[in-house]
């Protein structure tokens, strides 16, 4: 196998985890995803760090948790001192370009890579753009120093712009004219967000949705084929990720920002035919965000960037050769404040101001039986709870600074603090 390959990283974001139609979804046809997971390995066990964009993103490119970097939500910024994936390729011999979305708070872009298209825009707008600047820079490369090429993609996160107060408003208001078309609710759906939506608008959601993902699916798809087109096709390692999903009305929800399973996993394939295991779909074992720079890091043939505490490459796993692996996974949002722990089969979400939830993610998927308060469940509790005081224990959080950014007027920060210290105790009730 070469040593030192050339990697592409391509990241959509809001992209629901099963929303591929080789994941078995009827209401969406995604020929280029399908494609990549035919020839690559899918984690379908794969979360966020914290499922929002730039927290989640922070942590691909730091290796760190999202309290460990100081983006806790989108606009607060990562610490000045933190040096980021594009810095630590280039310090060890790799040329680092950037196209399309980046939205790392509080860096740059242009300290980091070299930029082919800056900006996200809309994706029905800018993700042609990011596409032809990648596929571009594939056939115009000269250069036999190794590569890391960075492409961040913006749908399907247009649903976010479609949709306002109410979707009859909505820029693709034609439900009416195609009730035939509009997909049906999950199973779990439950309109207790306060929503001023009709059955309809909530399908309608879903239908334009679906077509957004229809949409980036064709640019991923003219990278992916420019990849394996390219003199560096044998050599190119390929990860597609998204930062979070989308609630697509799981339980009343759109959007993310929540550890519940549809904002918490994201999609994730790795190819690399002939290195790479093809067609495997891993339920097995639990990834996280932070295992990506500690993959590039592994393929790169450089040390890890510094305290990447929780971070595992995938190395070994994607070549199919026998590894320990970790037993959970750790999630933190802070909107609403929340620690969540994900074992095998149960995940238990540690909230700030309502009351912890445990789920048999198992044999209940879409979280409809809450299990907290079973006393069979309590061993589970408890160790979800020792799993939680570790990682508190072990992670480098960050304490508030002098003058915290305000969201919306609330300072975030005494939330989480006062959360992760009631965790700190031996006990804890649901």
């Amino acid at each position: 196998m070469p040593s030192r390959p050339n990697m592409v990283f391509v990241h959509v974001d809001q992209l629901h985890h099963e929303v591929l139609s080789a994941y078995g979804c009827p209401d969406v046809q995604t020929p280029n995803m399908d494609r990549i997971a035919a020839e690559g390995y899918s984690f379908m066990e794969s979360h966020a760090t914290m499922p929002m964009c730039s927290p989640a993103r922070a942590s691909w490119f730091t290796g760190r948790m999202s309290k460990e970097h100081g983006c806790i939500i989108n606009g607060f910024p990562i610490l000045p001192d933190l040096p980021d994936l594009g810095q630590w390729l280039r310090k060890h011999g790799y040329d680092a370009v950037y196209t399309g979305k980046w939205h790392v708070t509080g860096r740059k872009v242009a300290e980091s890579f070299d930029i082919l298209v800056a900006g996200s825009s809309h994706g029905e707008l800018g993700d042609s753009d990011v596409a032809r600047s990648a596929v571009a820079f594939l056939q115009n490369r000269k250069s036999d120093k190794p590569f890391f090429l960075s492409a961040g993609f913006l749908n399907p996160h247009d649903c976010c712009f479609a949709f306002t107060d109410k979707a009859n408003g909505a820029k693709y208001g034609f439900a009416e004219q195609i009730p035939d078309q509009l997909p049906s609710l999950s199973p779990d759906f439950e309109d207790i967000g306060g929503r001023d939506w009709s059955e309809q608008d909530w399908r309608y959601y879903r239908y334009a949705y679906f077509r957004m993902v229809e949409m980036v699916d064709r640019e991923v798809g003219r990278i992916y084929d420019a990849v394996r087109r390219s003199p560096f096709a044998d050599n190119t390692l390929f990860i597609f990720c998204a930062d979070h999903g989308d609630g697509l009305g799981h339980h009343g929800h759109v959007a993310k920002g929540r550890l519940d399973e549809w904002a918490w996993r994201v999609s994730t394939i790795v190819s690399w035919p002939g290195v790479v295991q093809a067609g495997v779909r891993d339920h097995d074992h639990l990834v996280t965000g932070v295992d990506i720079p500690a993959t590039v890091c592994d393929y790169a043939e450089m040390p890890l960037l510094p305290k990447m505490t929780f971070a595992r490459s995938w190395r070994p796993l994607l070549e199919g050769k026998e590894t320990e692996w970790r037993d959970h996974v750790i999630g933190e949002t802070s909107r609403p404040t929340a620690l969540a722990v994900r074992t095998a089969d149960y995940k238990t979400i540690f909230d700030y101001d309502q009351p912890t939830r445990l789920y048999n993610i198992t044999k209940d998927p879409l979280e409809m039986k809450d299990l907290a308060e079973d006393p069979a469940m309590k061993e589970v509790l408890a160790e979800h709870h020792r799993l939680a005081r570790e990682f508190i224990q072990k992670a480098e959080i960050q304490p508030e600074p002098e003058n915290p950014q305000l969201l919306h007027g609330k300072n975030l920060y005494p939330e989480y603090i006062e959360l992760y210290a009631r965790l700190t105790k031996e006990e804890v009730t649901a």
